[in-house]
């Protein structure tokens, strides 16, 4: 069985911390911050310099460095640009050495024990970070650049699969979209005239702010949903959530039910406001504190039609130019959200609406439970390949 010398990886990498200031960069580059980096690494997203109003010094970062977002390392974002550009000083770019293939070590730096051992050695309480010195000592297993090479062709041909799936599930919430326009109109314009209110007259409870605890307290209990386990629409399975220590009485007053509606409350200005309705919860389950949760009244409009309605253009303008700006947040409060305007089309309507996405919802039901197949694979190709394994069976 071969061996693999184990090494420090600051000496096969270059962890940049040398920043440049904002007069040295040009106002068109490309700016990512921790917010265009989805959860497992996926970028979202991107902006510029100017598009950001940046105005403090930045890391540079070239096409094929590892992106490692060292701020809440738990979240796994960890990610290789197809382009160059400057990024948040809350993401380290580490850029592989010639015995080092670039994306072998992001395979291995994603791995959830990596993940957990970066977890492990942050520091701060609120804000918990994973330092550069930190990082540089990790140490990774070096096969041949050609082993390297494999292995991360063989994670990256199974990764393109769960993406493919993804992509799927993605296109029918697209359908969603287009069915509730075509069923209610531009709800800017409101162009079939339905009956107009503020939303605070359709809730039945809430808004309510959720659940702070201490970071000590994560780690085992009950799935606690955070900002990062919903996009606008749609919640990860309850299996992929933080867990947290709570009490009866925590569970009584922050427990989350199908059917409630889940709004951001406090993020940056391109993710404040989004929202989704809790479903497939089964047990206990609460809500952390920079969300708000509330439950609609269902003989008025119906949790479906509200959840896609707080999702639209128009009710995303609204939100912002309610929201109160702070330091590289935004937030707004249960009097914003109650006031926003809402169209409410007869229930009959709405009632039609709910049965065609749970037919869809059926199908995306479908592509995740493939996607869970898909996750376990790639999770036993990853233990396999960086325990050597996956070359003794390539040898026989």
């Amino acid at each position: 069985m071969t061996r693999w010398k184990n090494v420090e990886l600051g000496s096969v990498a270059t962890i940049v911390r040398s920043a440049i200031a904002p007069s040295e960069m040009s106002p068109d580059e490309t700016y990512l911050a921790l917010e265009h980096i989805e959860r497992g690494g996926r970028i979202i997203g991107s902006s510029t310099i100017a598009g950001s109003e940046v105005s403090s010094p930045k890391f540079s970062f070239n096409e094929g460095d590892v992106l490692y977002g060292k701020l809440r390392p738990y979240l796994g974002k960890i990610a290789i640009p197809g382009f160059s550009g400057v990024c948040s000083t809350d993401i380290l770019p580490v850029r592989p050495g010639s015995l080092l293939d670039g994306r072998y070590l992001l395979h291995f730096l994603r791995q959830p024990r990596m993940v957990e051992l970066a977890n492990s050695r942050t520091t701060g309480a609120n804000l918990p970070r994973i330092s550069p010195g930190e990082l540089a000592r990790f140490e990774i297993p070096l096969p041949s650049l050609s082993e390297q090479k494999r292995l991360a062709s063989a994670l990256d041909q199974a990764d393109a699969l769960r993406v493919k799936c993804r992509q799927a599930i993605a296109l029918l919430d697209d359908l969603v979209d287009s069915i509730f326009h075509s069923m209610f109109g531009d709800p800017r314009s409101n162009p079939m005239a339905w009956e107009t209110c503020r939303f605070g007259s359709l809730i039945a409870l809430g808004p309510q702010n959720g659940l702070y605890k201490p970071s000590g307290d994560y780690g085992s209990g009950v799935p606690i949903l955070r900002i990062d386990s919903f996009q606008q629409g749609s919640l990860s399975a309850t299996s992929e959530w933080r867990q947290v220590r709570v009490d009866s009485g925590d569970v009584e007053r922050y427990g989350l039910a199908n059917g409630d509606i889940i709004v951001n409350r406090v993020n940056s200005r391109t993710h404040l406001g989004k929202s989704a309705m809790v479903s497939g919860v089964d047990g206990d389950a609460v809500f952390e504190s920079n969300m708000m949760r509330l439950r609609v009244n269902e003989h008025a409009i119906l949790p479906v039609y509200a959840e896609r309605f707080l999702g639209t253009p128009f009710i995303k303008a609204k939100i912002l130019e309610a929201a109160k700006d702070a330091v590289n947040q935004s937030s707004v409060n249960q009097g914003d959200i109650k006031g926003l305007p809402f169209n409410v089309p007869p229930i009959e309507l709405q009632q039609e609406f709910d049965r065609r996405v749970r037919s869809i919802r059926r199908q995306q039901a479908l592509h995740r439970t493939q996607l869970t197949a898909l996750h376990e694979l790639f999770a036993s190709l990853q233990q396999r390949g960086f325990a050597d394994e996956l070359w003794d069976y390539g040898a026989a």
